[in-house]
């Protein structure tokens, strides 16, 4: 669309785009380069890295320029220490295992090659629901490209030149542990035991760089890894500039740890200009995403997102509960205004949060179609932020509603799926709330069904029922209200679940109120009351289905037979 090949400079993506032009002119292709190891479960704070990384391709192609998106994943990185939630059988032989690359150890849970592509392909196959366009590659495929064998044979050769560059900027970030010398940036794959860790040991490399001889710390072993046959690796401060040359990449985003004099990005320019005599990416560096447990509802905890810990959602996981394009909103809303000395700030995340996620995307979503219609007016510098925020998040453009869609709010949609029995049950209670207006189309209908069903996940895992204080609302009833509320209950709770009809129950309601001598509705406000403190709520054979709902009628009929 137009507006999206606008120069939006006022979202911070945009402004990075046109950097990147500024710093690389007139190339073929940009590419854009994210990162992850396979460690353990990949999650949103990886998700981070994925979509600012596509997002800035998107706004090149957007400027006609020709874009790829790539992720790089560090797959044969040696494995160091069991996830916690592995089998335990797995967790037994971890000492075994310690040092063998990622992909040459066995899915511990049986559905995947190998334990690295049982972290990756949930993430690689949830690309296409995000809508990221972004080529997947896997570190062999890396480490046996022709072009990064010669690199890795250059650096070899003249590791003492690579030493050299790496020990100045780190003594100048006043770093005192510096490589020493005789330093071999490489990490040979034990022919016998076959670990690939810093316990094989390079002792000497041919002269052409080709051979690196080694000795085994695990084994004992003492032998010779081919590099042209990738028999090794090398560490991630000479690998990640290696990347940088082979696939030309020209912007990737980072965590803000990497702003630091002498860390692995700092060294990496340094190579890139001292010693291959090109340019180091640019970056867009973002703080971290913080697990707070849902079970936490004061936020009193936080955590660091963990692939190992298996702390924190994962993409497949987000799906569940909420619109992908409301996740690329969360990562893309933030803004920074200097793009070099500044990071994304960081998201406290918990579950529990989700219902206000999607509630404000809905607003940006309407902002950005008044911004549109002309029926809003803002500074360029926030009509810009709205355009490329609500822009970016889609997973799919050409399918932009020419008008704004009807959504449900969230928390509307939970007293709905709170109550519902089936997805079709709860449109129809949608429609009785006079929340599906006449006209909708097809794919409006279509929307709202799927919101439904994932605010239904929601509520079995995350839903916390706020039921309201037993005297507060028994002090709104009559007295007549709470005699028959007693009588009613006491029958109603003393027949199986299984058995329970609405039939029965308003019979039973019938009953009581001509023995009370109440109106049947006054019957039924009283129960809304005791259990929603509303006068009014779904047919009440749902609330006698529920547990929380039981239980709560049962401590209500022990405080009206206690008072009696």
């Amino acid at each position: 669309m137009e507006i999206a090949s606008g120069k939006l400079y006022g979202h911070f993506i945009y402004r990075a785009a046109e950097e990147v032009i500024k710093h690389f002119p007139n190339e073929k292709q940009y590419v854009a380069e994210a990162g992850f190891t396979p460690s353990g479960k990949i999650h949103l704070g990886n998700f981070n890295d994925l979509c600012i990384t596509h997002a800035l391709i998107q706004v090149l192609e957007f400027w006609g320029y020709n874009g790829r998106a790539i992720v790089a994943i560090d797959s044969r990185d040696p494995f160091r220490q069991a996830p916690v939630f592995a089998p335990d059988e797995f967790k037994k032989r971890e000492e075994e295992l310690r040092g063998l690359p990622f992909d040459e150890i066995d899915d511990p849970w049986g559905c995947h090659k190998n334990f690295a592509e049982h972290f990756i392909a949930p993430v690689v196959d949830s690309f296409r629901d995000y809508g990221l366009k972004i080529d997947a590659i896997r570190a062999h495929e890396i480490h046996n490209n022709p072009k990064y064998i010669e690199l890795l044979k250059k650096v070899l050769v003249e590791r003492e030149k690579v030493r050299a560059i790496i020990n100045e900027v780190r003594k100048k970030a006043g770093h005192k542990s510096l490589y020493p010398e005789n330093w071999i940036p490489y990490r040979p794959k034990c022919e016998r035991c076959g670990r690939m860790d810093e316990g094989v040991i390079p002792i000497s490399v041919s002269e052409d760089g080709r051979y690196v001889r080694y000795k085994c710390s695990h084994c004992g072993y003492e032998g010779v890894a081919d590099v042209e046959k990738a028999q090794g690796k090398p560490p991630f401060r000479i690998d990640w500039p290696l990347r940088w040359i082979v696939f030309n990449v020209h912007f990737e985003p980072m965590g803000k740890d990497l702003m630091a004099s002498g860390s692995s990005y700092d060294t990496g320019r340094a190579l890139m200009q001292n010693f291959f005599n090109r340019k180091a990416p640019l970056s867009v560096f973002y703080d971290f995403f913080y697990w707070i447990p849902p079970e936490d509802a004061r936020r009193e905890s936080k955590l660091k997102f963990s692939k190992r810990m298996g702390v924190g959602f994962g993409m497949k996981e987000w799906l569940k509960y909420a619109a992908p394009e409301v996740l690329k909103y969360i990562v893309l809303r933030r803004q920074i205004e200097n793009i070099y000395q500044e990071s994304l700030k960081h998201i406290d995340f918990s579950p529990l949060d989700i219902p206000s996620y999607v509630d404000a995307y809905d607003k940006l979503e309407a902002k950005f179609y008044d911004l549109l219609s002309g029926n809003l007016k803002l500074p360029k510098p926030d009509t810009d932020r709205i355009y490329a925020t609500y822009i970016l998040s889609q997973v799919e453009l050409t399918r932009l509603h020419q008008k704004k869609p009807h959504r449900i709010p969230y928390n509307v949609m939970i007293d709905a799926a709170l109550w519902m029995e089936s997805v079709e049950d709860g449109m129809k209670m949608l429609a009785r709330m006079r929340q599906l207006p006449k006209g909708l189309s097809e794919r409006e209908i279509a929307d709202i069904r799927e919101r439904l069903i994932r605010v239904s996940n929601w509520v079995k895992d995350f839903y916390k029922p706020s039921l309201p204080l037993i005297k507060d609302v028994l002090n709104k009833l009559s007295e007549k209200q709470k005699e028959a509320i007693s009588v009613f209950l006491t029958n109603a709770l003393s027949i199986d679940p299984d058995d329970l009809s609405m039939e029965k129950l308003r019979d039973l309601v019938k009953k009581v109120a001509s023995e009370v001598g109440l109106k049947p509705k006054e019957i039924y406000q009283a129960l809304y009351i005791i259990v929603l403190d509303k006068r009014e709520g779904p047919p009440i054979i749902r609330l006698f289905r529920k547990d929380f709902v039981r239980d709560h009628l049962n401590k209500i009929l022990d405080v009206l037979k206690n008072s009696e």
